[in-house]
């Protein structure tokens, strides 16, 4: 239907500009709210080493691989570095949603990766935010970019601190609330604050999980659900035939990155070091794809201004359609079969 569209030229109303700022203000928020009330702070407690230091690596290494590898085979003039920043940013963001729902009774390695999903979703988001708004790195030296990439980070931490002494008892006297104080936070810190909305509702919702858990909310996942399953279909309308046929070499690329970055890392982890998964989780923690929604919310609401946007989609979406359609079939075979 995407292809018909396309072809012959329909007029459907819906700007690039308008279904981007969608996708970001309304289903975004929804799926912040959505993963992080998901995840058991309880075993978080006990399993936060192993959290934070694969998590950062394989961060930190997708992100160095995505980023220096696209740039080097991509003609510079066309793919600057600040574009090839991005698309390292947004395929180091980790979302295990669509995995979470195969390996839901094992607990531990469902908080390793939704628990690695959390953090290092803060620093893409705050990272993405830096990027966007400066559009160019010659104006931008990496002291002055971890300056402000700091004080973004630190700030909205400390506007969640703040506003999760209002919410809580909020949402403790009606769970109903969970939403619209979610959406507020997002749109306040965006337009009034100028920080990334999305850092600041994701940290403010993890604060305030006890009173979620207590009092439920009814809503929240076939609401994101639905919003996941939005972002499948407005994929498929945008995918573009020339996409595969002129950027299927940057598609591949960013797959065989991705992998060359996850894969080999936390392999070595499972098999030489001492982890609290059993050996059937372990075998599945570096087989699991972990570009779910989120990812693909924030790669759909990248704004058309920036430089090579179309360029850094297609990576990303060859990486999500991989997973989508390779690895986790894969993955669900050997979940099936252990």
């Amino acid at each position: 239907m995407g292809q018909l569209v396309s072809t012959f030229q329909w007029q459907t109303g819906i700007t690039a500009t308008g279904l981007t700022q969608t996708i970001y203000f309304l289903i975004l928020p929804w799926l912040l709210v959505h993963a992080a009330r998901m995840i058991s702070r309880r075993r978080l407690r006990t399993l936060w080493p192993w959290v934070v230091v694969p998590a950062s690596l394989v961060f930190s290494l997708t992100l160095l691989l995505v980023s220096w590898g696209l740039y080097l085979l991509i003609d510079h003039p066309g793919f600057p570095l600040i574009s090839a920043l991005i698309a390292g940013l947004l395929l180091a963001a980790s979302d295990p949603s669509w995995s979470s729902q195969m390996i839901e009774r094992q607990r531990s390695l469902l908080v390793l990766l939704e628990g690695e999903g959390l953090w290092v979703e803060l620093f893409a988001l705050v990272g993405l935010m830096v990027l966007v708004k400066v559009g160019s790195l010659d104006e931008l030296r990496v002291a002055e970019f971890a300056l402000i990439f700091t004080r973004l980070l630190l700030s909205s931490l400390l506007v969640a601190w703040l506003l999760s002494f209002i919410v809580r008892p909020l949402i403790t006297w009606n769970p109903g609330l969970t939403l619209p104080l979610a959406y507020l936070s997002f749109w306040g810190a965006e337009w009034g604050l100028g920080l990334p909305g999305a850092a600041v509702c994701l940290s403010l919702v993890l604060l305030s999980r006890p009173q979620l858990v207590r009092g439920g909310n009814q809503l929240i996942e076939p609401g994101a659900r639905l919003g996941a399953d939005l972002l499948v279909l407005i994929l498929g309308f945008s995918l573009t035939l020339s996409m595969f046929t002129e950027r299927y070499w940057v598609m591949l690329a960013a797959i065989g990155l991705c992998l060359m970055a996850r894969l080999p890392l936390l392999w070595a982890t499972s098999r030489w070091f001492r982890h609290p998964l059993s050996q059937r989780s372990a075998s599945l923690w570096w087989r699991l794809p972990v570009h779910g929604p989120v990812t693909l919310a924030l790669v759909l609401s990248i704004p058309v201004s920036v430089t090579a946007w179309w360029t850094i989609q297609a990576a990303c979406y060859g990486v999500v359609l991989f997973e989508l359609l390779i690895q986790r079939p894969l993955a669900s075979r050997s979940v099936s079969g252990s």
